[in-house]
């Protein structure tokens, strides 16, 4: 999509209106900002980056309307990056915060458990920062609490502050990147230490067991069988693990090693390397957890009972 005049807002299901924007990145390359009407005025979901401004513009236009209300489903530059040109503070989660904060250049705070250290990330993703056009406050989101007829369901995992909206009335999942179709979302270290592999298999079991008829991704086409996605996502993870313990099975290996045996990345591209380091770390962490793997020398990873 590189004009404005091609945007096109659709209808996928009442009170929502949803048009797309590209975004100025490889993977994904769109994003779909949806407007939701609620009773207490309409709600722009999701808001594309610098790159995306526009394509955002012409949507709005169409629209004939510009929401005085933001919501963000997650702290990813993607979903937020404009946010600041619409609004001074977004509706989010609280655990969107220190994706923010990193974003926008702040570099007082570190992430946590097995994240690598702020030099290292902010060499890999040196030209997300020029997605960002401000960064907005956050008007907090609490799990359960209503957005007109929207439930917010804290979904973290892919991010911390990850939120989907569930309207009970009809079935329709608004669901951020947490169920993408073709496939699969990123799972980082939680910038606490936690699990954010296990918080993201909770969140997959969690949006299964809802009576849902239509889900809308923010990236891919709607579709409709929320459970069967999950499930795919439930086992795409599994498949990982194993792959990781097998790996390991022989002898201690590095993370970079195992890395490099589980994902078919080009190094050469350091944000997608970073991301693919990211989301091994977060798998070991679960085995961790879990008892079944633990740090060993020379920054090493051990199988409980394996090779040495």
């Amino acid at each position: 999509m590189s004009k404005a005049a091609e945007i096109e807002v659709t209808r996928p299901a009442p009170g929502v209106a949803r048009f797309t924007v590209p975004l100025a990145m490889p993977a994904p390359d769109h994003l779909h900002v949806h407007v939701l009407e609620t009773s207490d005025g309409p709600v722009l979901v999701d808001t594309g980056a610098r790159g995306s401004e526009s394509a955002l513009a012409a949507g709005l236009k169409a629209l004939g309307q510009v929401p005085e209300r933001v919501l963000i489903t997650h702290g990813h530059i993607d979903h937020w990056g404009l946010a600041a040109t619409l609004a001074p503070s977004v509706l989010a989660h609280p655990g969107v915060a220190p994706s923010l904060a990193f974003a926008g250049g702040d570099r007082d705070g570190s992430p946590g458990g097995g994240w690598p250290d702020a030099a290292a990330m902010e060499r890999a993703f040196a030209g997300f920062s020029a997605l960002v056009a401000g960064v907005p406050g956050i008007d907090p989101l609490e799990d359960g609490q209503m957005v007109g007829d929207w439930r917010v369901l804290w979904t973290p995992g892919h991010d911390p502050g990850h939120v989907c909206l569930f309207r009970e009335g009809d079935g329709v999942l608004l669901c951020g990147d947490l169920l993408l179709p073709g496939f699969t979302p990123n799972i980082q270290p939680a910038w606490d230490g936690a699990d954010a592999l296990g918080d993201f298999l909770g969140s997959l079991r969690r949006v299964a067991e809802l009576p849902v008829r239509c889900v809308l991704p923010a990236h891919g086409d709607p579709y409709m069988d929320a459970r069967r996605r999950a499930d795919e996502l439930a086992a795409h993870h599994a498949k990982r693990l194993d792959q990781l313990r097998m790996e390991l099975a022989p002898a201690p290996m590095t993370l970079a090693r195992l890395r490099d045996a589980v994902f078919s990345v080009d190094v050469r591209d350091s944000a997608n390397a970073m991301l693919a380091l990211m989301e091994t770390q977060a798998h070991l962490e679960h085995l961790h957890r879990r008892g079944e793997a633990y740090p060993g020398p020379g920054a090493t990873w051990v199988l409980a009972g394996g090779g040495v």
